[in-house]
C-alpha cells in the first residue's frame, strides 16, 4: 500500500509534470504528498569549489537564492495539489547532491514512493534521462521511484 509520496522538485517543467502525476496519484489513493526540494550544494560552483571565499556574504547569498528557487517551487506544487484539493506538504533541505538528499529524505519521511521527472533544469533532449534520475534509479533507495516522462 502507497500511503505517503514523495515527488523531488528543481522548478523545472519536467518536475511540475511529475508533481502533477504525484498529486493525481495521491488523490486516488488518498495517501500523504510532499514535495521535496534539495538545495544541492554542487549545483553552484562558488558553493561547491573548496575555495576560501572572502565574500561571506556572497556565500550566503548564494544560498539565500536557491533556498528562495526552493521555496518558489515547493509553493507552486503545493498550489497544484490545492487546485484539486490534496494538501500537499513541503520541505526544503540541503545536501552534497541531489540525490543523497532524496534519498534520505525518502528514508526519514517513511516514503512508499518517490516521484521525479526524467529530466531536471538542465534538460538535453538527446539524452533519456537526466543526470539526478539516472543516479536515483541505480542507487539503493528505500522504496521504488516513478519516472514520469517529459
Amino acid at each position: 500500500m502507497i500511503r505517503k509520496i514523495m515527488v523531488a522538485t528543481d522548478g523545472s517543467e519536467s518536475a511540475e509534470r511529475a508533481a502533477s502525476y504525484a498529486i493525481d496519484m495521491a488523490k486516488q489513493l488518498q495517501s500523504e504528498l510532499l514535495v521535496l526540494f534539495v538545495m544541492d550544494d554542487n549545483r553552484d560552483p562558488v558553493l561547491s569549489s573548496g575555495l576560501e571565499i572572502p565574500f561571506r556574504d556572497l556565500q550566503k547569498a548564494f544560498k539565500d537564492k536557491f533556498s528562495e528557487i526552493g521555496q518558489e517551487a515547493i509553493a507552486r506544487i503545493q498550489e497544484m495539489g490545492k487546485e484539486k484539493g490534496i494538501e500537499v506538504s513541503g520541505k526544503l533541505v540541503g545536501g552534497s547532491s541531489a540525490v543523497q538528499g532524496i534519498i534520505e529524505a525518502a528514508k526519514e519521511e517513511e516514503v512508499d514512493l518517490i516521484v521525479v521527472g526524467t529530466h531536471g533544469r538542465t534538460h538535453f533532449l538527446d539524452v533519456p534521462v537526466g543526470n539526478v534520475t539516472r543516479k536515483l534509479v541505480s542507487t539503493r533507495k528505500p522504496c521504488p521511484v516513478m519516472v514520469v516522462p517529459v
